[in-house]
Order: C-alpha cells, then structure tokens, then sequence
C-alpha cells in the first residue's frame, strides 16, 4: 500500500515550488503594467521560470532553445505537405528523446561549474513535453504561422503553466491586459479558498494514510481499503485539481486566461464522462491527436486507438511498469465501456435499467473502477517481486 500511495502521489511533487513562483509572478504583472508588455513580460516569466527549475533551469533554456530553432525551420516550409510530414517526424523525434531521457535517466546529467555548484543540462519534464507536442502539432497544420521569440519566451517560461494545467500557444491572448479588480472580488477569494481547501485536503488524507498504517500496522484490510478509496485517488485528485484551479484565477489579475482542467470528474456515470472531466487541457490533446487518429486505414480502429492511448497516458506520467500497467488497465476498462455501449440495446430487458438506483450504481461502479485501476498495477508488480 505504501508504494500505491508513493505512486500516485508523485506527481504533486513539483506543486510547491512552483504555487509560490506563480503567486509572486501574477501579484508583480498585475501591480506593475510595465511588465504586461513584450519582452519585459518574456524577462519576468523567464525569472520565474529560472526560479523554478533553480540548476535545472540550464537544460530547460537548451530544450527549448532547440524546439524554437526547429519550430522556425518547420514554419519556413512553403509545401503545406511537405510541412505536416516533417512536423510528425519531429513530434515522434520529441517524443522518443522524451521517453529515452526518462529511461536513461538523462535528467540527472549534470555539468560542474565550481567545485560547489551543478547544473542539470538537460530537461524535458511531462508538461514541457506535452506544451511542445501542441506546439509542432500547431505549426505543422498551420494553425499557427507567426513565432516571434518574446511571445515564444512567455509561452514557455510562463510559471503559471510550468507544472500543470496546459495553456496552447494558440490559446495565449494577443495582448496581456492585467485585472487587479479580481483582487475586490469576494467570488475570486471565494474561489481561491476553494482551491486552497482542495489542496489542503489532498495533503492532509496522503497523511492521513500515512498515520493509519503507523498506528495500525496490522489493520491491512481497513488500510488497504482507506488507501483505495479515498486518502490515495481522492488525495491525488484533491491535491492537483486545488492546484491546477490556483493558477487558473492566479492568471486572471494577471491577464491569463487558463483552461479548466478539472470539472467534479468523481461521481460521473460513466468512464467516458470521468476523463472527459479529469485533467481536461491534457486529456483533451491526447484525445484531439490519438484517440480519432486512423494510422493510415480508411477508419480508425476505437480499440486499439483506446488501448494506445492510455498506455501512452501512462508512459507521459512516468517510464516505468507501474503507469503502463495503469494506462493498459484504464484502456481495458474503457473498451469494456465501449463495448457496452455500443451493444447496450440488446439489454434492454435487464432489471432495474434506468432507474435511480441504477444510475447511482453505475456512479459507484465507475469510481470503484478508476480505484482499481490505480490500485492493481502495483499488488501485480508486487506479486511479480517487481515493487
């Protein structure tokens, strides 16, 4: 169970860093409209980003570097064909540095400065990544022609986005038009003790798993139970949907407009309706460029497409068996779900269909589902002597 709860809770390390650079970096473009303008906004959102990333901030400039140098060369192609088929080469490049970095650990590559000081010369974290799939995606179909490099910096650097939720460059407004009547607004505080809330809770049921399985240590079904259920998925999503709504409204005095990405996901009577609601600015660029994707045939294949899919959700999180098992698990589920759906109408007779208390099953039937899916791929690495 400890390892389950390390797993999911993984991805919230990099909140707490990042929460406090972007609080700094909206309160100073919101009071001062110097900052709201060109390169004094490109300057700004690369200090924060360098406060951030800290010695890592070395191979994030190079990264990126090295994505603008090819974005301008891809932008230059007159043949529309011709473009898209070089941008797909480059976005299945991307992604095979960005898997083989993380299987060879390339994040830990380091270059001595001084005899004290270190620097990480290369990375390209699951955000970064999917930041730039938009962008060759965008470039390539020409959706977006014009890459001026202060746009390009902000893009990149902006702290609002470094570790969640996803902003598209085509999303980024044209002009940067601070707010600060948000700061009057008893709705936005309302809102920002809401997500506030949300984190906090989060935290507190991670340890609270933590404090039942120390105090308790021989209560394994209560635990496991507890840790299934509630304190490791709701304690995951609590956390990172807090988050992610604390820099949507971080962004509105600051001139952002930053999607939503979480909408009630819990509680949803089908799979489809939980990930049309669960991380939706990264669901939705795995969906738009996968999931109705043909591969060449005439149609695409919904269950193979599904199956690729959450595998490759799986691998975005983390190169390890862990999240490929749980990507391969919730492409089962979600096929199974498919598959019903598509033949439901031949059980049609099937008590109790329609019903409230059906309803509420199915409701039910889905968190536990999702819970499981979590929960199995690390009792199966467990059971292999893997984890």
């Amino acid at each position: 169970m400890t390892d389950f709860i390390r797993l999911t809770m993984a991805g919230v390390d990099p909140m707490l860093p990042g929460l406090i650079v972007a609080v700094v970096f909206s309160v100073a473009v919101a009071v001062f409209p110097v900052l709201q303008r060109g390169w004094s906004l490109g300057l700004v959102s690369s200090l924060a980003a360098a406060a951030y990333y800290q010695r890592a901030f070395l191979g994030f400039v190079g990264v990126i570097a090295l994505a603008y140098i090819a974005l301008l060369w891809l932008r230059g192609q007159t043949s529309r064909s011709l473009r898209w088929r070089l941008a797909c080469a480059a976005l299945f490049l991307l992604i095979v540095v960005f898997t083989m970095g993380r299987l060879l650990h390339w994040d830990n590559s380091m270059v001595q400065l001084t005899s004290s000081v270190r620097l990480q010369i290369y990375v390209l974290d699951m955000w970064l990544l999917l930041r730039l799939v938009t962008l060759f995606w965008e470039v390539g179909s020409g959706a977006v022609s014009d890459l001026p490099l202060s746009r390009y910096i902000v893009w990149t650097c902006l702290p609002l986005t470094l570790a969640g939720p996803l902003l598209r460059y085509s999303q980024l407004p044209a002009e940067f038009r601070a707010n600060r009547y948000f700061w009057m607004s008893p709705q936005w505080w309302f809102e920002m003790a809401t997500a506030v809330g949300k984190m906090t809770i989060g935290f507190a049921l991670g340890a609270l798993q933590q404090i039942t399985q120390t105090q308790w240590p021989k209560a394994h079904i209560g635990n496991s139970l507890l840790g299934v259920l509630i304190t490791g998925p709701m304690g995951f999503y609590l956390t990172t949907a807090g988050y992610f709504q604390i820099m949507e409204l971080l962004g509105r005095p600051a001139g952002f407009k930053i999607p939503e990405s979480f909408n009630f996901p819990i509680g949803r009577k089908n799979i489809s309706d939980f990930w049309m609601n669960w991380n939706m600015t990264a669901t939705y660029v795995f969906r738009d460029y996968l999931f109705y994707n043909r591969w060449g045939r005439r149609n695409y294949n919904v269950y193979f497409n599904t199956l690729l899919l959450f595998t490759l959700v799986g691998l975005w999180h983390a190169a390890n068996l862990y999240w490929v098992l749980w990507g391969f698990l919730h492409g089962l589920l979600f096929c199974t779900f498919v598959f019903w759906r598509k033949h439901a109408n031949q059980f049609s007779n099937l008590p109790l269909r329609g019903t409230p208390i059906a309803q509420a099953g199915a409701r039910v039937l889905t968190y536990v589902s999702v819970c499981a899916c979590w929960y199995l791929p690390s009792k199966i690495l467990q059971g292999v002597g893997v984890i």
